[in-house]
């Protein structure tokens, strides 16, 4: 009797407290599901992005005060989905007037891009590519009728219906002429396992795969990628982007993640027009197949860190029959032709705040999460802290042996060069192992350390999941998570930290000058006790996706001492510290506002 009660009493101990509740498609009503469906015409053979999912977007698009959110499908119809109040949702497709195509959709962008106050929906797709033809989209909101917002396309009108392997599109004022930019990310389809002098390809542009950047002209978008000096090549693999004040300068700076040998690049604001990789010089080395990126301020000391995700498995199982690292002798030759050290893993870069990184993901204990897409830095539990989240899967691992192996055999190579992959091969391939995983959720310890907290999240199921993002759906004071996967109906992880009374966060609104009426490329600075938290506003993070929210500010045994909100021109107000006691705070931008002094805030931080 004593042994059972002490066996119970321990059990109670080590049972942890609910972070997440993941909520099926009967709770919320959500029905989307990017299903896909591979033939002899069109297989990952073809593409080898087929299994690289879509991405979402959320944002409140119909202006009645609650997070809705649009799904981005591959194969099937994009749709929009209102939300309802208490974590319900339901789609308004046909009514919105989506249009609905026969196109490969990858990334998803929320903008305001005419500044009327209502959001508008920009669309990256794959074209000029077998039997795909399609451009980009831009559906402009041209009105809510009955609480539903109408929306036409209109990607040529603005300049930017843009043809080729494009993977997302990110909003940001580059050059602080008060209007928003566009950084275009764009991949490549070809991958054949040989490692040309990466110097053959800098300084070379290429139509569909190479990156762009698009000026703002007076609401039409001209492409000035060759002023910009960013890499425009045929080797941008690129599949993930996140902006961010990197050096605390004010300006705009831009992290894209490329797959395969190239680099990363880390594109610093030269404040001229023009950016400069320095990537080399700022990074020791990076994530090998850079996936989802995200960049924000973990350990609370005002400089941004920057996690990129990639594949390599946490499962010893899963570990043993994957390609691992390249053999020593590809890996120094890929050095030797121009590319810099890459390894599979996730990376946490840690800003010195000296303009240097140092990687620290295997300290950090969130360097193996398997085949992973969207990496979301987000509080959790309103304690301050950023926590990570991150979404993971894939149907057909091109890395397990087995597959290796199938796909090296010269027979197999002359179908695949030759497209004569019949039925017999895609029935075999059927065959190769698909294993679901979970999505992952580590805790913020501080110290750049972070918990495991898969235990904590209520049936979270195994599966293929790629893009994700993140909103106060059921507005009670923490952000909720949705995700976008591959054959499987889409879910919402619900949020339990408004169980703890103490919780308190504040959802910050703002509503900028005219030509960037939301603000995007602000900065909300707090000093605390001990620490700076600083809360910057890009809607693109991730993978694939964007959300265009109140910024979230957790205040968990919280006390503020002085606050500024930093306007995207660098103009600043002081915030009164009584007003984050509040549960919203609205701020607008006033005209004649000083100038924030950067060199100020990095001596105090340093």
């Amino acid at each position: 009797m004593i042994l059972s009660a002490s066996l119970l009493a321990c059990n109670t101990a080590t049972k942890e407290a609910p972070l997440f509740e993941a909520l099926s498609a009967d709770q919320t009503g959500i029905q989307f599901e990017n299903k896909l469906h591979p033939n002899e015409q069109f297989n990952m053979f073809h593409y080898m992005y087929y299994y690289n999912g879509a991405g979402l977007a959320t944002g409140d698009f119909n202006n009645d005060g609650k997070a809705d959110i649009f799904f981005a499908s591959n194969e099937g119809d994009n749709q929009l989905y209102l939300n309802k109040g208490a974590l319900k949702f339901t789609e308004v497709s046909k009514e919105a007037q989506i249009p609905q195509d026969s196109a490969w959709n990858t990334g998803v962008s929320v903008v305001d891009i005419n500044n009327d106050g209502l959001l508008d929906i920009y669309i990256c797709r794959l074209g000029n590519f077998e039997k795909f033809i399609s451009k980009n989209q831009l559906l402009i909101c041209v009105g809510i009728e009955n609480g539903i917002p109408k929306y036409k396309e209109a990607a040529a009108e603005y300049g930017l219906d843009f043809s080729g392997f494009s993977t997302q599109a990110s909003f940001f004022d580059y050059d602080q002429d008060g209007d928003l930019d566009v950084f275009l990310l764009n991949h490549s389809v070809h991958q054949n396992g040989t490692f040309a002098p990466r110097t053959s390809f800098m300084g070379t542009f290429d139509p569909l795969s190479g990156d762009r950047i698009f000026a703002n002209n007076n609401g039409r978008f001209e492409d000035v990628t060759k002023a910009s000096k960013i890499n425009s090549t045929a080797i941008s693999y690129g599949l993930g982007v996140v902006m961010s004040d990197i050096n605390l300068d004010g300006w705009v700076d831009i992290y894209a993640g490329n797959d395969f040998h190239e680099n990363d690049y880390l594109y610093i604001n030269q404040k001229n027009g023009s950016f400069k990789d320095e990537q080399k010089e700022r990074l020791m080395h990076t994530s090998q197949y850079s996936m989802g990126v995200d960049a924000a301020d973990l350990n609370n000391d005002g400089f941004p860190e920057i996690v990129s995700m990639d594949m390599l498995p946490k499962d010893p199982y899963i570990l043993k029959r994957s390609l691992g690292e390249d053999d020593y002798d590809i890996y120094q030759y890929k050095i030797s032709v121009g590319y810099d050290y890459q390894f599979t893993r996730n990376n946490l870069q840690w800003n010195r705040r000296n303009g240097k990184f140092s990687e620290v993901g295997m300290y950090a204990g969130m360097f193996a999460t398997d085949w992973s897409w969207a990496t979301l830095l987000m509080d959790f539990d309103n304690d301050g802290y950023k926590d990570i989240f991150v979404a993971n899967g894939i149907p057909k691992r091109m890395n397990d042996m087995d597959y290796v192996n199938y796909v090296s055999n010269q027979e197999i190579q002359e179908k695949i060069r030759d497209n004569k992959m019949g039925e017999k091969d895609m029935a075999l391939i059927d065959r190769f192992p698909e294993i679901k995983i979970p999505n992952q959720f580590f805790l913020n310890k501080k110290g750049l350390s972070f918990d495991d907290k898969e235990k904590a999240i209520v049936n979270n199921p195994p599966s293929y999941s790629n893009g994700a993002a993140y909103a106060d759906f059921d507005n009670d004071g923490d952000l909720d998570l949705v995700v976008n996967n591959v054959n499987d109906k889409s879910f919402i992880y619900e949020n339990k930290s408004n169980q703890d009374t103490t919780a308190h966060s504040v959802a910050v609104t703002l509503k900028g000058a005219a030509k960037n009426i939301n603000a995007i490329g602000a900065k909300l600075v707090l000093f605390t006790p001990g620490e700076i938290r600083t809360y910057e506003k890009f809607p693109v993070k991730g993978f694939l996706s964007s959300m265009e929210i109140p910024l979230s500010i957790g205040l968990k045994n919280t006390k503020v001492d002085s606050a500024f909100l930093v306007w995207p021109n660098n103009s600043f107000q002081k915030i009164n510290p009584a007003e984050f006691k509040k549960r919203q705070l609205n701020l607008s931008y006033q005209m004649g506002l000083p100038l924030f002094n950067y060199d100020f805030i990095i001596y105090y931080l340093i």
